[in-house]
């Protein structure tokens, strides 16, 4: 792979390789956030939402100046993935996406399913106008960024995800205990479209030209990746999990060559048991969960990240270089991947020797 943005992305490429293969090179993968070159054009960094408005062009010019201006270190890549935001996927089957300057970079879904009835069965529609728009982006982003930056694959917010930004999730909540058969068939019926919906998005953005596909999770796979994820999960208890999510990330782990899944906040632990068992999940990132990053730092959850490497599972690890250094030492090297932030190269260069002098 050559990209203007990043001239050592074939070094990369091997270290992902061996990361996907259980294996290391000297280190582990590292992304490292948001450097940027001393002499680069001071512009934030896109929106998620960038090119909603139909204007792809000016879309793309963003979204190139900024990488423009980006140091790629490591194992970081230069990507932009294509956005309508978190329930996307819910308005690809109907429901209606908002949007608010005051909401900032995101979006939400006006729930659209007054009966499961009634809506189901549920179907993608081709001339779904937010289908036809993720679609003729991608389309026009292919050529432009081929050779300058990789095209990310969507935030699939797809199963109870899915369902409960077209229901709302107080609703969906109930509908789980007072319809539960209606659930399964609303379940097997999204489930069944994430091959479709991946695959077309696949197509479009020309991923399978380039050899490499990527995601909001910065992981970068040879072949097909993504970040499965079910933030209802939450809510739900480990039987309602194995019965109707559990089906679901069999499904599109199956679709995936490599896969990751997003393990968000302390009330979803409980499905760890249930999630290790899938064998084509190989990563699991681990997100803490709003307003604890201070009173549970990552240095305090080793076990998990210890349970996840038993399980024959790699770990994705955000963390400051402090933190990643504690955890490092009590972690297999080769089941692991890191996030962090530095101020300049030298900062970066640093930690890349001294993970190569203890992996």
């Amino acid at each position: 792979m050559e990209l203007l943005y990043k001239p050592d992305a074939e070094e990369a490429c091997q270290r992902w390789e061996a990361f996907w293969q259980g294996e290391m090179i000297d280190r582990p993968p590292v992304v490292f956030g948001g450097l940027r070159r001393p002499d680069a054009e001071d512009i934030p960094g896109p929106s998620q939402l960038l090119g909603f408005d139909g204007d792809f062009a000016r879309a793309f010019e963003i979204v190139d100046r900024r990488l423009s201006g980006g140091l790629f270190l490591a194992e970081t890549f230069p990507c932009h993935p294509p956005s309508l935001g978190p329930d996307q996927v819910a308005g690809f089957l109907g429901c209606k996406i908002g949007l608010n300057e005051a909401s900032g970079d995101t979006s939400w879904v006006e729930p659209c399913v007054e009966d499961w009835e009634s809506a189901l069965p549920l179907t993608l529609d081709p001339e779904n106008r937010y289908w036809k728009h993720i679609l003729e982006f991608c389309a026009y982003l292919r050529p432009r960024a081929r050779g300058r930056f990789l095209l990310g694959h969507l935030d699939l917010h797809g199963n109870l995800d899915g369902l409960g930004a077209m229901r709302g999730y107080e609703r969906l909540c109930m509908d789980l205990v007072d319809a539960p058969e209606l659930i399964d068939r609303a379940v097997e019926q999204i489930c069944a479209l994430f091959p479709e919906i991946y695959d077309a998005v696949y197509e479009a953005a020309g991923m399978a030209e380039v050899g490499y596909t990527t995601s909001w999770g910065a992981l970068v796979a040879p072949g097909k990746t993504n970040m499965l994820q079910c933030d209802f999960s939450a809510m739900m208890s480990p039987a309602m999990f194995n019965r109707w999510v559990m089906p679901c990330l069999e499904v599109e782990s199956q679709v995936l060559d490599h896969s990751a899944y997003h393990l968000d906040g302390p009330e979803a632990l409980c499905h760890v048991p249930s999630l290790l068992s899938l064998p084509r999940v190989h990563v699991m990132q681990w997100v803490i969960g709003a307003g604890l990053q201070e009173s549970r730092p990552i240095t305090t959850w080793i076990e998990l990240y210890q349970q996840f490497q038993a399980a024959g599972k790699a770990c994705q690890i955000p963390g400051s270089i402090e933190e990643l250094k504690v955890v490092h030492k009590q972690l297999k090297p080769n089941l692991v991947q890191y996030i962090t932030w530095v101020n300049n190269v030298a900062e970066a260069e640093d930690f890349l020797k001294w993970l190569q002098e203890n992996s």
